[in-house]
């Protein structure tokens, strides 16, 4: 089963496009805050969660909080805690990459 497929049953009325996109942008944000080239399969769940997420932010980009009939709602603008907690076991240093680019 593919991560769009995954993807689906947890927001079924979504269109695979939007899907998709998401999916890019949380592949994106992982790799970056990892330091990788490719996406660890044991991650993809993470990729997943963190692509729920960015649907959930839809339609309040750019806030960091809001409140409504006194219910109070706060933003996390970077990757939620506790799926950076659990990333941190794929991260690799900087100085990993920098002495695998001299090998070349």
């Amino acid at each position: 089963m593919t991560q769009l497929e995954k993807l689906k049953i947890r927001i079924p009325d979504a269109e695979d496009s939007l899907l998709t996109l998401l999916l890019e942008d949380a592949e994106a944000e992982i790799l970056d805050y990892t330091n990788r080239d490719i996406l660890p399969t044991k991650a993809e769940g993470l990729q997943r969660e963190l692509a729920i997420t960015y649907y959930n932010r839809m339609g309040s980009e750019g806030e960091s909080s809001r409140s409504e009939g006194g219910v109070s709602v706060s933003y996390s603008i970077d990757i939620p805690e506790n799926i950076k907690n659990r990333l941190n076991a794929f991260r690799r240093l900087k100085a990993v990459e920098i002495a695998n680019a001299n090998k070349i």
